[in-house]
């Protein structure tokens, strides 16, 4: 929002300006204190100054399914592609890099980051016309960024700190070069212990400002901007909300900008008319569980919009584990699902489950459009709230979700899957001219994702007869719809991955 931020937007943009500045500019804050607005706002100035290239940006994310978006290995990949389109010099350097090692992508992070973004740079220095111009990469949220094998999530912990660790060593590493060029890396992330303990954190080797530490009044200024606007939106905002409600939310959002934009989309979600009522029980509810801590007024308020998206007063009640099943299973989802395939997924009623997402519009993204994959969390924090600091009561781990999903995935297998499910005239034919009906989108996810939630349930082992139903009676059928798709490499993939997750011999234990 325009005239926020003002003091660390500045502050970053004469970094990256000044000749003497060191390269990397690690913005560090808990989640919800803004630092991907941050991050998007110097990409869309960075754009827009004379003396600044945006060579690229990548914004880490646990919350949109995308499995890219939650890979590390991404990252540089990622970079010099968007930097390629940039320049043509470096476009023929990082060709040449490539052409010598096809196999880079597959390579350490480290290596990565010397192949596809040093070296190119080095042959790129000599041909801009201007030294003053800065290139400036943009990473957000590298704490949310992983290993590609996502499926174990405790087990990968550890691989995944390290990859991270090393990539952030690899820019360092980068950063202290002889390189000519200007080049600016701004990193964003919050400051959990493998990013501390990397040299980014070395305020002689990285620009450091860590979000906690910005003047409280400052941020509360800015916050106060932010809901007073909202809340003066029209003429009928202005005369239901007065100064006093602006300063009482203000109070209750205690620094944190997710704050006051979930509480906002709470208050204002149901229509103008509502918008006081809902107000008052924002206030009533958050007031008296609020405390010092920064992360306790987000808790309250995900508390209330699970509670209210239930309809119901109390936590003992069939709709609020309807509403806890749906979340758990878009938390879980390896790709972004649509309400069609969720409602699939889960055996409910599609119109029922639409209704329910509906009230979950402040940390849910529903499309207008059923058949639109895109539900997610609106912020990761969400997540984090469920799986670790929501009461027992509405407390919802990943596994459970991962149980839901594997289920739903057997289950429209053993009912979907039939013999000719694509409707070839002959088995001559390769491959089918236009993808049949039969093969819906949530038979797709099904047959892509059936392993990844089974392995990764909460015992796994109760899956094992599911899993020697389908080899034994389906997997053919399985195989053809994979073919129709195009994606046989991917099914033995998913093969080879079952064959070392998943033991269920000797067959004749299972029932």
């Amino acid at each position: 929002m325009e005239g926020t931020r003002v003091r660390i937007l500045s502050d970053i943009g004469s970094w990256i300006l000044s000749p003497e500045g060191r390269r990397i500019f690690w913005l560090a804050g808990w989640s919800g204190t803004g630092k991907t607005a941050i991050a998007q706002t110097v990409c869309s100035r960075v754009r827009a100054h004379a003396d600044m290239i945006l060579g690229g940006s990548f914004f880490c994310s646990r919350s949109t399914g995308s499995i890219a978006q939650r890979d590390v290995r991404c990252v540089i990949p990622t970079l010099a592609q968007l930097m390629a389109r940039q320049s043509a010099e470096f476009s023929k350097a990082l060709a040449i890099e490539i052409g010598r090692d096809p196999d880079i992508l597959q390579k350490k992070v480290s290596t990565q980051a010397e192949l596809l973004l040093y070296a190119p740079l080095l042959a790129l220095q000599k041909s801009l016309k201007r030294s003053s111009t800065t290139i400036v990469f943009v990473i957000d949220a590298l704490d949310e960024c992983g290993d590609r094998d996502t499926t174990d999530e405790t087990a990968n912990t550890a691989e995944s700190d390290r990859i991270v660790s090393e990539m952030l060593e690899a820019l360092v590493k980068f950063s202290r070069s002889d390189i000519k060029l200007s080049v600016k890396f701004v990193v964003t992330s919050r400051p959990e212990t493998h990013i501390r303990d990397t040299s980014v954190s070395n305020d002689t080797l990285s620009t450091v400002l860590h979000l906690q530490t910005v003047n409280k009044q400052q941020i509360t200024e800015d916050i106060r901007l932010y809901i007073a606007a909202r809340l003066s939106n029209s003429s009928r905002l202005r005369i239901l909300f007065t100064e006093d409600d602006v300063n009482m939310l203000v109070r209750l959002c205690d620094g944190l900008f997710i704050f006051a934009k979930t509480a906002l989309q709470y208050v204002l979600a149901m229509g103008v008319d509502l918008a006081p009522s809902r107000f008052k029980t924002l206030l009533n509810t958050t007031r008296d569980g609020l405390s010092e801590e920064a992360a306790r007024p987000l808790d309250s308020m995900y508390r209330l919009i699970l509670i209210d998206a239930a309809g119901v007063d109390h936590v003992e009640s069939d709709g609020l584990k309807v509403v806890l099943q749906l979340l758990a299973s878009i938390l879980s989802a390896r790709t972004p699902l649509s309400v069609e395939t969720l409602s699939a997924l889960l055996d409910m009623d599609r119109n029922d489950v639409r209704v329910r997402l509906a009230r979950l519009h402040a940390v849910v993204y529903v499309s207008h459009d059923d058949d639109d994959p895109s539900l997610r969390a609106l912020h990761a924090s969400f997540g984090d709230y469920l799986a670790g600091y929501a009461s027992i009561d509405i407390r919802s781990s990943a596994s459970f979700g991962h149980d839901l999903l594997a289920r739903g995935c057997f289950r429209i297998m053993a009912k979907c899957l039939h013999f000719n499910i694509s409707q070839s005239r002959s088995s001559y034919e390769l491959i089918v001219a236009k993808r049949p009906e039969t093969i819906t989108s949530s038979l797709e996810y099904a047959c892509f994702e059936w392993v990844y939630h089974a392995v990764s349930a909460t015992v796994p082992s109760e899956f094992h007869a599911e899993i020697y139903a389908f080899m034994r009676s389906r997997l053919l059928f399985w195989l053809e719809v994979c073919s129709v798709l195009c994606q046989a490499d991917r099914a033995a993939a998913i093969l080879f991955f079952a064959a070392q997750k998943v033991s269920i011999l000797p067959f004749s234990t299972i029932p």
